[in-house]
């Protein structure tokens, strides 16, 4: 059984539900919309409209880009 990080878990909601944050997260590994898309099986459209703030990630897309952004902002340390 894995445990949960609470603290943690709230870090990466508040990243995902900060469009700036996460663009500068996904910016600073180098990856484009479209490689960040292609990695969580959604659409260029779809990260251009979270990164504007205009929709925010929802269900498993939610998820996956929370960790996705967690594990980049590791590896290139940008957000706190």
């Amino acid at each position: 059984m894995r445990t949960i990080n609470v603290e943690r878990l709230a870090w990466m909601r508040r990243l995902v539900a900060t469009p700036g944050a996460a663009k500068a997260v996904r910016e600073a590994a180098g990856l484009s919309q479209v490689e960040l898309a292609a990695a969580l099986k959604v659409t260029q459209t779809a990260v251009s409209r979270w990164e504007r703030g205009e929709r925010v990630p929802r269900g498993q897309a939610a998820q996956d880009y929370a960790r996705l952004l967690d594990r980049l902002n590791r590896t290139h340390g940008v957000a706190s």
